[in-house]
């Protein structure tokens, strides 16, 4: 066996196995055909040898019946047809001789295959009415509860759960310098500044933290208020609470027709941060230091600790007809009546 460097090749599975000298010139006799190739020792578990895709390349024009399981290809002058082993196919197995067969190291995919419900609904429902038909009784419902749509003029009430900010051991303060301004910014940046002093979410600080501020320009021409804590982000531990699937999500709402969806306001700003923790959300304009009181957005658990609060909000409707996706909500039911329901139980 020659000496070779290691290398790695990637299997037919897509997995890689590492290997390392070349056995030269080997000949390898087949019903209809001898092979000389040089082979690379791996492990290949119950198979002999792997004919790879540098001899298939070297065969040239080749013709492949998936369903005869043959190739066939020209050495020379002469016709060559392989034949597979119907053996070595997939064929479909009892879950019995499965759980018998399954190695530890064994990949498999789990497919669910089920039929899409269908749901029996009174026909005049279904010919004459529509939404619109109901829209007076959703007018009625907001206006039974108009006062959560109304925007709060004060700071939200003290919850079971506050947002944290774990840095890293030995992590000193971040403190980044500020970026420059043109002057039309920095009357925006003043102005923006003052409407959160007036609101109650900002205070003026002198802590050592600091993170610089930027605008962003939103679709109206309006600017958005942005604080750039990426070097805050880079010394924080992050939160392992798991996100959920959209994938998953959408696998709910099968049998749902109705929907209505719910977009809460300024929803990360309805938690407090931790009194601990209020000083490392400091933020430097041309003119002050300022710190949040209630959860800002840019930082990097801020989603989780939004999502934590949601899930324990409405627990009891989630997966029933509710879903929650950040500050997202989602009703879905299956008749516009169900819908009307749901959504007063919800608000």
């Amino acid at each position: 066996m020659a000496e070779t460097t290691n290398y790695g090749v990637i299997m037919g599975s897509g997995k890689a196995v590492q290997g390392r000298g070349m056995c030269k010139g080997i000949t390898v006799g087949l019903p209809v055909i001898t092979v000389v190739e040089d082979f690379l020792p791996l492990k290949l578990g119950n198979v002999d040898m792997v004919l790879g895709m540098q001899w298939l390349q070297k065969q040239g024009a080749m013709t492949v019946d998936w369903k005869a399981l043959t190739m066939t290809f020209v050495v020379g002058d002469t016709k060559v047809i392989l034949k597979g082993d119907p053996s070595l196919t997939r064929m479909e197995i009892s879950l019995k001789v499965l759980v018998k067969t399954w190695q530890p190291d064994d990949q498999g995919f789990l497919v669910n295959f089920r039929a899409m419900g269908i749901f029996k609904t009174d026909r005049e429902l279904v010919v004459t009415d529509s939404v619109e038909d109901y829209q007076p009784e959703f007018e009625q419902l907001q206006q039974e509860f108009d006062d959560i749509f109304e925007m709060p003029d004060d700071l939200p009430p003290m919850r079971q759960i506050n947002h944290r900010i774990q840095l890293k051991e030995g992590t000193d303060p971040i403190n980044v310098r500020p970026y420059r301004y043109p002057h039309a910014q920095k009357n925006e940046i003043e102005r923006l500044v003052n409407d959160m002093l007036a609101s109650g979410i900002i205070r003026p600080s002198t802590s050592p933290f600091s993170s610089p501020v930027i605008l962003v320009k939103k679709k109206d021409g309006g600017w958005r208020f942005c604080v750039d804590y990426r070097a805050l982000n880079r010394a924080t531990v992050p939160d392992k609470f798991p996100i959920p699937m959209i994938d998953e999500l959408l696998d709910e709402l099968s049998g749902a027709s109705i929907f209505s969806k719910i977009d809460l306001k300024s929803g990360y700003h309805q938690i407090w941060m931790r009194d601990e923790d209020v000083s490392k959300t400091t933020f430097r304009t041309h003119e002050g230091h300022y710190e949040f009181l209630v959860m800002p957005f840019g930082l990097t658990n801020v989603p989780v600790t939004f999502q934590v609060l949601m899930n324990k909000v409405f627990r009891p409707y989630l997966r029933k007809f509710l879903l929650v996706f950040f500050d997202d909500i989602l009703v879905y039911s299956v008749t516009i009546v169900t819908s009307r329901h749901d959504c007063a139980a919800l608000v």
